[in-house]
């Protein structure tokens, strides 16, 4: 028979120490499981907030430098297409021809063939440059060869001169030959492919190699000049300031929600290429215009034309103003808007009469632009061709075109001579006679600096 056990209730005071000692109990386990826990995630997100703010920091810092980084960046760009307009993008013997005809056609010197090696690569730096060697057999006089070699410094693309050998024959003529050397980027950098637009020339009309015998008579000669003859001028002069056939324009923005680029197109209203600007413009500003600068191209108006005009095509209505920016003596800049909204599809001519105060030219072509009004958002593409001066032909009582012969003036430096201004302006010392005679000048007569000579315009 089990004992019953008798079980004493607790007093007062065991109750209460038992309750106290849950109590204690109960704490420790929220600190140990909770609080701890807790204690350690604030600690790791205070770690990472110091982190985050850092950052924060960091990017900010970057931010208020943005305008400087994006002026470094032009700064950069321009650099770099600088440096990429200095050599061929490709080895195309056609274009090297092309180039190389201009920059040999020396009257004193024979050039009859040219002989190409095959391309090969060379190791400059950490790249392989391709290459291509130019054998030049020549037949001439010494300054001849001299003025060649300083032709070849003048040259858009560098063309190195690796070697030159030279014999004197019995009849006191230079025979040797050059090497020359060309690179190319292809396959470094994206490039444009052409080196230059050929351009067919109207109006020389050159003897046909094809003549089977001596009496042969070419009347492709007596046919020009009758149309010469027969041609009535224009009572304008149109002259070209940019025709956008190479790669020597930037993107500016105006403010920072300005986006834009600018590349070549090849639907074009004159020659080749044409320019095609992108845009989008969120038009929160006073002023919210993406610009093409062109003050590389070095483009002077010296005295007031007409008017200014350029082919723009348009893909769609816009309410945007294209025109143009100058900068006067004083570094003012001057906008020309030639159209205020976009109402056409397709190519259309706009233009605008520039301002006729003498007092602010020579005027300095800086930019072309694009501006959205503030608060009409826009975006599009524009085609941009044939930037050009319009103006009035001088003619005189007798159907004459005085405008025939323009003339510019160069002011003599120090160490110059006329074979040297010959070769700055035309490329060749074949006009030297001509220099002479325009400024009533005998060879043997001194050249004294600051002396403005006159020069006829080709």
């Amino acid at each position: 028979m089990k004992k019953k056990i008798k079980m004493r209730e607790l007093t007062k005071n065991e109750k209460r120490l038992l309750t106290i000692l849950s109590i204690v109990i109960l704490i420790l386990g929220s600190y140990k499981f909770i609080i701890t826990p807790l204690s350690s995630k604030i600690e790791s997100l205070k770690a990472q907030k110091l982190e985050y703010q850092s950052k924060i920091d960091e990017i900010n810092h970057i931010l208020r430098k943005e305008n400087n980084i994006n002026k470094e960046w032009d700064v950069l760009n321009k650099e770099k297409a600088d440096i990429i307009a200095k050599y061929f993008p490709k080895l195309d013997q056609a274009q090297v021809i092309y180039l190389l005809n201009e920059l040999l056609n020396q009257e004193a010197v024979s050039i009859v063939d040219m002989s190409f090696s095959r391309p090969s690569y060379e190791d400059i730096g950490n790249f392989q440059v391709k290459n291509m060697a130019i054998s030049v057999p020549y037949n001439g006089s010494y300054n001849g060869v001299v003025d060649i070699i300083k032709a070849l410094k003048t040259s858009p693309r560098n063309i190195l001169l690796e070697s030159v050998s030279m014999d004197r024959d019995s009849k006191g003529k230079i025979n040797g030959n050059m090497t020359l050397k060309v690179y190319s980027l292809d396959g470094i950098v994206d490039t444009d492919n052409d080196v230059i637009y050929i351009d067919i020339a109207n109006d020389e009309v050159k003897n046909t190699p094809f003549i089977p015998y001596e009496d042969f008579k070419d009347e492709q000669v007596e046919d020009n000049e009758d149309i010469k003859d027969n041609t009535e001028l224009k009572p304008y002069v149109e002259e070209i300031l940019l025709d956008f056939e190479n790669k020597n324009t930037y993107f500016l923005p105006s403010q920072e929600l300005v986006k834009g680029s600018v590349t070549q197109s090849a639907k074009a209203k004159s020659k080749k290429f044409s320019l095609r600007f992108e845009y989008d413009i969120v038009a929160i500003e006073e002023e919210n215009r993406g610009f093409i600068d062109v003050s590389n191209d070095n483009i002077i108006i010296k005295y007031p034309p007409n008017s200014i005009g350029l082919w723009l095509y348009s893909y769609d209505y816009s309410p945007a103003t294209v025109g143009v920016l100058f900068r006067g003596q004083m570094g003012e800049e001057i906008y020309l808007p030639l159209t205020k909204g976009i109402g056409w599809t397709g190519w259309k001519y706009i233009e605008a009469n520039p301002p006729e105060d003498l007092n602010i030219y020579p005027m300095r072509l800086d930019k072309l632009y694009v501006e959205i009004p503030k608060d009409r958002d826009n975006c599009g593409v524009l085609l941009m061709d044939k930037l050009e001066a319009v103006y009035t032909r001088n003619i005189d009582e007798n159907g004459k075109d005085m405008n025939a012969g323009d003339y510019i003036f160069h002011v003599v430096k120090r160490g110059d001579t006329i074979e040297k201004i010959s070769m700055e302006y035309y490329n060749t010392n074949k006009y030297k006679d001509e220099i002479l005679k325009l400024n009533e000048m005998k060879s043997t007569d001194s050249l004294p600096a600051g002396k403005i000579l006159v020069l006829k315009k080709r």
